[in-house]
């Protein structure tokens, strides 16, 4: 007789299912941390310095000139270029960040709490993840989106606010600005709601965190009073460092978790996760130091050398120029690994954004005034100046944001936001003139959607010129 067969069917032994994987508030937490984990802050800070005028490549041996193809605006629609992927590397990471937090929001809704403290935390750590999605959000409508200038119904990105079932099947379209700015700004109102004031730690998003990210979004959408009030909440809360601590904040590997400096959200770097430092993008390790990019003689030249004490931290001169601000390699400092947190919220960005809103909103002493705030605590001997012609002031205040937040991600964003070109010092292109200056009516201003989404998902439309 033949034996009775039945088939059954087997769970996977080599993973744990989506619905099986959160159990209890233990669970949620390390899902939150991996969240964290996946942030891949450098890629933004790569695309937004080499595209725009921060960096120059060098000649000679020494000089890899790795970038090549992003700083010669060049772009290839693709995420498997160089440095975790020229222009597409941005969009991937932030997805997986934005998919991961909306398995673990999903899957924590049924978590039973054991007492008052799970209870707490089990809000905080919703409100974390509403805040880092709501960012990442924002992020992608920065890199992405199709407008030069916020333009509500122009394309932006896909806002997605449900973990994917079904990915097999899945595809999507490009929501519009005011959409996905809409799901940033839901996802920043209701975090601040949730997560204490009493919470500091700054390796993870604080209340005063999500303030600085909404100051963030309403600069980008023009919100004018809208920044103004953010910064005024914060500021008092997180007041910009000054002097030494100034400078510690960046020749200091690990910082304080907490909120004794102007770091408002920092991501840590650690040898286990020493691949995701920022310092190697412009240098290799040693031995060798090889330098990928330089800083831009343009940059390098808007300091006031002496006096000002950021020149000294952010650059190094002696033999060859070198981007400093997250680690140097030289015969001084041979043995560098690039260690370093990385910065993502500061209070500085913040007070120069009021100082534009103001600026905007024709208050110009009060925008005079934070301007001057801040290069008084950058430059030893500094008089204070009345800008009274409204574009010279915003002029003077684009610039102090070039050089405040320099290699921070921003600068290409500041000048797309306010539909700059981009401009580079003929020392910089090594005297190649077709490279100097973009435009922004130039299609290659806007970068791609990366390659590999437009064939997964047929349905997005590209950004014009790809």
């Amino acid at each position: 007789m033949s034996c009775e067969k039945k088939i059954v069917d087997l769970a996977p032994i080599d993973q744990i299912p989506a619905e099986r994987a959160i159990q209890n508030m233990t669970d949620v937490q390390n899902g939150v941390f991996g969240v964290y984990g996946s942030w891949a802050e450098r890629r933004n800070v790569y695309i937004s310095s080499v595209i725009s005028d921060e960096v120059r490549l060098g000649t000679g041996t020494e000089y890899r000139n790795v970038g090549n193809i992003l700083f010669n605006w060049q772009h290839v629609s693709d995420s498997q270029d160089w440095r975790d992927g020229e222009t597409g590397g941005v969009w991937t990471n932030l997805y997986i960040v934005i998919d991961r937090a909306n398995r673990i929001l999903e899957l924590m809704v049924p978590i039973a709490t054991m007492n008052a403290t799970e209870a707490a935390l089990k809000l905080q750590l919703r409100g974390e993840l509403l805040a880092i999605r709501g960012f990442a959000h924002l992020r992608l409508l920065q890199t992405y989106g199709a407008a030069r200038v916020f333009n509500p119904t122009a394309l932006g990105v896909t806002a997605i606010s449900t973990f994917v079932k079904a990915p097999g099947s899945y595809t999507s379209v490009r929501n519009t600005y005011a959409d996905v700015m809409a799901r940033v700004n839901t996802d920043l109102a209701e975090a601040k709601t949730l997560i204490p004031i009493t919470f500091i730690d700054n390796s993870r998003v604080t209340r005063n965190a999500v303030i600085a990210m909404q100051a963030r979004a309403a600069l980008f959408s023009g919100q004018w009073q809208n920044v103004v009030d953010r910064a005024i909440e914060l500021l008092p809360l997180q007041p910009i460092s000054t002097g030494a601590t100034y400078t510690n904040l960046w020749v200091t590997r690990t910082l304080p978790a907490n909120q004794s400096n102007e770091v408002v959200w920092k991501l840590n770097v650690q040898q286990s996760n020493l691949g995701a430092n920022v310092g190697n993008l412009w240098q290799d390790n040693p031995p060798t130091g090889a330098v990928q990019a330089s800083p831009a003689e343009k940059l390098m030249n808007t300091f006031d050398r002496v006096n000002d004490v950021r020149f000294a931290t952010f650059f190094r001169t002696t033999g060859r120029d070198l981007i400093a601000k997250y680690g140097f390699v030289n015969a001084a400092n041979p043995s560098e690994n690039f260690q370093y947190d990385i910065k993502v919220l500061r209070s500085s960005e913040v007070l120069l954004s009021r100082a534009e809103a103001y600026a905007e909103l024709n208050l110009l002493p009060l925008a005079n005034a934070d301007l001057n705030a801040l290069r008084a605590a950058r430059i030893t001997g500094y008089v204070p100046v009345n800008i009274t012609d409204k574009a010279a002031l915003i002029d003077a205040i684009m610039v102090e944001r070039y050089k405040e937040l320099c290699y921070e991600g921003q600068r290409y964003f500041d000048l797309k936001r306010r539909n700059l070109p981009i401009v580079r010092n003929l020392s910089d292109v090594a005297n190649v003139a077709g490279i100097q200056t973009m435009q922004p009516t130039n299609d290659k201003y806007i970068l791609p959607i990366p390659q590999q989404e437009m064939l997964a998902n047929p349905t997005l439309l590209q950004n014009t010129g790809y």
